[in-house]
């Protein structure tokens, strides 16, 4: 996976940082594991939703080339975290959204090897020099079994990613809520997928273009949710005033859909497709 590190750095007239209490503020946090060597420690975030992983590091010796070009005002902190660059800017933004509010309690800037020198940490200003980086990646390399996604479609998709766990305790856990994911096909056309288990209910993700149906019968029958939704129109109602386009099929309307099976048989599309991850989408 291709990474950019950023570095961090302290003014010089500070004190030095206090590495335990930083590794206290990743430990609040709640969402971070830390690890030590003799050499480095690092501290590593797994998500639980996108199933991606960055990690910050704590070095002892700096790990910055060139760094006796930089202003003499700023120290190194021997402190960095590696950013995965092919990744959603939704993602993207939830890391700078820590790497803010570390900034700020530590009185950190940052540095990158393409900065003149060390900077104050701007969020508008670091995503914008994010996306070119990630544009130029793009450019350089290709998009590395990556596919691209209408950037207001996929991060409605990404919040409801992340706000699985909350519908799923909103409806008392009568409902199935899951994962959205990209899929290719060997023509190399792509989409967003969803998985549905027949006749259970389920909670519809947002603008999704496939519905992955599992039925014990039929085994797995891949439809385009649009023609899906045609056939069991009746059935679904719209959740309002959460994220948009968003559907559920209760237990009751569940049931009553099994009788659709012969209608939905129809649409049915016979079409051999390789699965990602959501972190694959790159909006546009």
């Amino acid at each position: 996976m291709l990474v950019m590190d950023i570095h961090f750095f302290r003014k010089s007239n500070l004190e030095k940082l206090d590495y335990e209490k930083v590794l206290d503020f990743f430990e609040q946090q709640g969402t971070f594991e830390i690890y030590y060597t003799d050499e480095v420690v690092e501290i590593q975030y797994k998500d639980p939703d996108f199933d991606l992983e960055y990690s910050y590091w704590i070095t002892d010796r700096s790990r910055v080339n060139k760094i006796y070009n930089l202003s003499p005002v700023y120290s190194n902190a021997k402190f960095f975290i590696e950013i995965p660059i092919m990744i959603p800017s939704f993602f993207a933004k939830e890391i700078m959204m820590v790497m803010q509010k570390l900034c700020r309690e530590f009185d950190l800037g940052i540095y990158q090897e393409s900065f003149d020198d060390v900077v104050p940490f701007n969020m508008v200003e670091f995503l914008a020099f994010f996306e070119r980086q990630r544009a130029q990646c793009i450019q350089e390399y290709g998009m590395q079994d990556k596919i691209y996604y209408d950037e207001e479609k996929l991060n409605i998709i990404c919040k409801f990613q992340r706000s699985r766990s909350r519908l799923c305790d909103y409806y008392h856990n009568e409902v199935t809520v899951n994962e959205c994911y990209p899929i290719v096909d060997t023509n190399g056309d792509s989409g967003m997928c969803y998985d549905w288990n027949f006749g259970t209910p389920v909670i519809f993700a947002p603008y999704v273009d496939y519905v992955c149906i599992n039925d014990e019968e039929m085994g797995q029958m891949l439809v385009r949710r649009d023609e899906l939704f045609n056939i069991i129109d009746k059935y679904i109602s719209e959740i309002k005033n959460f994220l948009p386009d968003l559907y559920i099929l209760k237990a009751k309307q569940a049931k009553k859909c099994k009788k659709e099976k012969n209608k939905i048989k129809k649409i049915v599309m016979n079409k051999d497709y390789k699965v990602l991850k959501l972190y694959d989408a790159i909006g546009r």
